[in-house]
């Protein structure tokens, strides 16, 4: 379980970081020209430039990673479902911003594949420490009807 905690500890940071950064440059340069990426790539977007998926991606991504990785050290209450969620949403971005650009990069399989490690770890988390629906009363298969709901 150490193991555990010090990988997704370590992927949120990194991703917290790296989403920080990027989100700031679509924040500051919505056209692009600080990173080379001609806002024509949008075309097929809603948007006609940066400005929000960098707000998405400086909020949701990089502050909620960032959150997430607090949760995690700290070990607190729910960092397992926190750290899912952020999961999924980083693979949901992956997968519409490839759809929106059509084109898939070796960073967006990378970072689908973190995001996928995340939920993984996340979900292992969650077994592990019996949280629901595996609570600490009850594992799998148990008869619930004498035993207490609780979470953790």
């Amino acid at each position: 379980m150490k193991k555990i905690y010090g990988i997704q500890s370590a992927l949120s940071c990194l991703v917290g970081i790296g989403a920080l950064f990027g989100g700031l440059l679509g924040i500051f340069d919505p056209n692009g020209k600080l990173t080379g990426m001609p806002t024509d790539i949008l075309k097929t977007s809603p948007f006609t430039n940066f400005l929000i998926p960098g707000l998405f991606l400086f909020f949701i991504i990089g502050i909620g990673h960032l959150t997430s990785f607090i949760f995690i050290k700290r070990k607190l209450k729910f960092h397992a479902y926190i750290s899912g969620g952020l999961g999924c949403i980083l693979m949901a971005w992956i997968l519409i911003q490839c759809y929106i650009i059509n084109t898939i990069t070796i960073l967006h399989v990378i970072f689908f594949i973190v995001g996928l490690i995340e939920s993984f770890f996340a979900l292992s988390m969650v077994i592990k420490l019996r949280m629901f629906p595996f609570n600490k009363n009850q594992g799998m298969g148990s008869d619930s009807s004498n035993s207490k709901s609780t979470l953790l």
